[in-house]
């Protein structure tokens, strides 16, 4: 009889367990969000809430623990990939009580993107470098603008005082300028805010990247950089070029360059292993050359973060790195050390693996470098240039170059019997002379005419090259309104720059208004009322008709380059 009630007892108990009541939702906020809208946190109201419950979205995915408020609201961050496309989305809670039923249904209503507040609207994945009072500056991170302008996301900061990592980006707003395109980025974190400027390019609206810039606000720090619209749910696994400057842990000039294969059986949700890899570090003029690359990636967060354990010959650097697709991402070094260095730039997939050779190099590539002639003060080095004629068998090709060195300028310079020589896994070396100097630098290709560059010298020079379109040129090749501005600005007082500059037919209108002339090779030369390329005369190459590069040419100290897309 005992067992037989206990029985009976235990079925009717179960009964009533079933009937024990769950949570019940009332509300969501917000209800409704545009399709491709940033990360977010969802607030959802109601009652029976308990700590240590979850949620579900459309019944089978989950959105893990729900952050518990009080009995009446909990909140769960919704991740971009949920919300890419309209539709809705069921949301339901379970609470940790044996036997519970979960709760009613809540719908997100996912709409169909129409217009935002500002001309930036998802996540854009950025970095930017620049100076504050103790030196060199490194920022890389995630923003993330929702349709009424507010900025939300994740970044990481390290200036030679110490290191923020993983910040959180507690509130903003991006706004729109006068001109189009143009606009402002406040950034708050718990350290404070910073407002940069920004320029981008609006087609297909919303803008999809362009150029930051930020000059002395109350933070204290100027500088430039980028920025890239980041669709969610994007992680690495292939073959990569990686490229970082900055400086060391003294703030002397500091460059990267190196390939590595990253293997996670191309799962979304599995860490990597870096193998095969090999790179060289140019420290103020101390090379470390053909070292070998092992390490380890972690699953990117909600921010598209991952962190890079990265092991270059004998020098470990702990990396942030921001995946914008499977082809790109932005790093930077994190560690909190006192003798790490400060280092931001590109990952950047590389193409046929193991296939490179001289003839992976055979047409014009357009190319750029900037370093710092180190002292006090510093000095901006930069050169701007196309590399032509290239014969794989005899390993030679010629320069057309334009230089600001320390404050001396040296224009439209020929030379010939430039030599290079392409290793199979990418690596390349060239060296040239130019007057009474050699310059030796180290190439890393990416693809076909395309990639990176470190020079050998003090100035530790870093930049790119890239395949120029066909000519001849004329003036015309390059009418349109242009957008982007500086990055990687060589000195602290180096020009910083966000703008849009428009060109016809040899006139310049726009932030700043001059004239300008090209010739056949896509030289070309202008004077503008506004050094806001370091100098009122300036010097390009046009790399095709959507973009060019762009630097003074005056001899001054504190050159920059700049890059301007359509």
């Amino acid at each position: 009889m005992i067992g037989g009630h206990g029985g009976g007892g235990g079925g009717g108990g179960g009964g009533g367990g079933h009937n024990i009541p769950g949570a019940t939702l009332t509300s969501l906020t917000p209800a409704s969000v545009p399709a491709g809208s940033p990360p977010f946190t969802l607030t959802i109201n109601g009652s029976g809430f308990v700590a240590g419950g979850s949620l579900t979205w459309n019944g089978t995915t989950s959105l893990g623990p729900y952050t518990f408020v009080s009995p009446t609201q909990v909140t769960v961050q919704i991740n971009a990939t949920l919300i890419a496309n309209p539709g809705n989305g069921s949301i339901v809670a379970t609470i940790p009580t044996p036997l519970t039923n979960p709760s009613n249904a809540l719908m997100l209503n996912i709409s169909q993107f129409t217009s935002s507040a500002c001309v930036l609207f998802g996540l854009y994945d950025f970095f930017f470098t620049g100076f504050d009072s103790s030196g060199p500056v490194t920022i890389a991170g995630a923003l993330g603008v929702d349709a009424n302008g507010n900025v939300s996301g994740e970044e990481d900061f390290k200036d030679l005082t110490g290191t923020r990592a993983a910040q959180a980006i507690t509130g903003g707003s991006c706004k729109n300028g006068p001109a189009p395109n143009e606009g402002t980025l406040t950034v708050t974190t718990a350290a404070g805010a910073s407002t940069y400027s920004f320029a981008t390019q609006a087609r297909p609206v919303p803008g999809l990247r362009g150029q930051i810039a930020e000059s002395g606000d109350a933070n204290g720090v100027s500088g430039s950089g980028r920025f890239v619209f980041t669709p969610p749910g994007a992680f690495f696994a292939g073959d990569y070029v990686l490229a970082l400057v900055g400086s060391d842990s003294s703030g002397g000039r500091m460059g990267v360059l190196g390939r590595f294969s990253d293997s996670n059986n191309n799962c979304s949700v599995c860490p990597g292993t870096l193998s095969s890899g090999i790179g060289d570090i140019n420290d103020a003029g101390s090379l470390t050359s053909s070292v070998s690359i092992t390490g380890n990636v972690s699953v990117p967060d909600l921010y598209s973060r991952s962190t890079v354990t990265l092991n270059l010959g004998t020098q470990t650097l702990n990396l942030a790195l921001y995946v914008i697709s499977s082809q790109l991402g932005f790093a930077m070094e994190v560690d909190s050390g006192g003798s790490s260095p400060l280092l931001a730039g590109f990952v950047n997939v590389q193409n046929s693996p193991g296939t490179y050779s001289n003839g992976f190099l055979n047409a014009p590539v357009v190319f750029s470098t900037w370093g710092t002639i180190p002292g006090t003060p510093a000095y901006s080095d930069t050169s701007l240039g196309i590399a032509s004629g290239f014969s794989s068998g005899t390993g030679t090709f010629s320069l057309q170059t334009d230089s600001v060195a320390g404050g001396v300028a040296s224009l439209n310079q020929t030379i010939n019997g430039a030599t290079y020589a392409v290793a199979s896994n990418g690596r390349a070396t060239v060296s040239y002379t130019a007057g009474p100097k050699t310059h030796n630098s180290v190439l890393y290709l990416d693809g076909m005419n395309d990639g990176y560059i470190l020079d050998s010298s003090g100035s530790v020079g870093f930049g790119f090259f890239e395949a120029q379109a066909t000519g001849p040129f004329t003036s015309l090749s390059i009418n349109g309104t242009f957008l982007g501005g500086t990055w990687f600005p060589p000195v602290s007082t180096s020009s910083n720059a966000a703008a849009s500059i428009t060109l016809n037919n040899g006139v310049i209108s726009g932030v700043a208004s001059g004239t300008y002339v090209v010739d056949a090779t896509g030289r070309g030369t202008g004077t503008v009322n506004v050094p806001i390329f370091g100098s009122n005369n300036v010097v390009f190459y046009i790399v095709g008709p959507n973009n060019f590069y762009v630097m003074g040419s005056d001899a001054v100290a504190n050159d920059t380059i700049g890059f301007l897309h359509l």
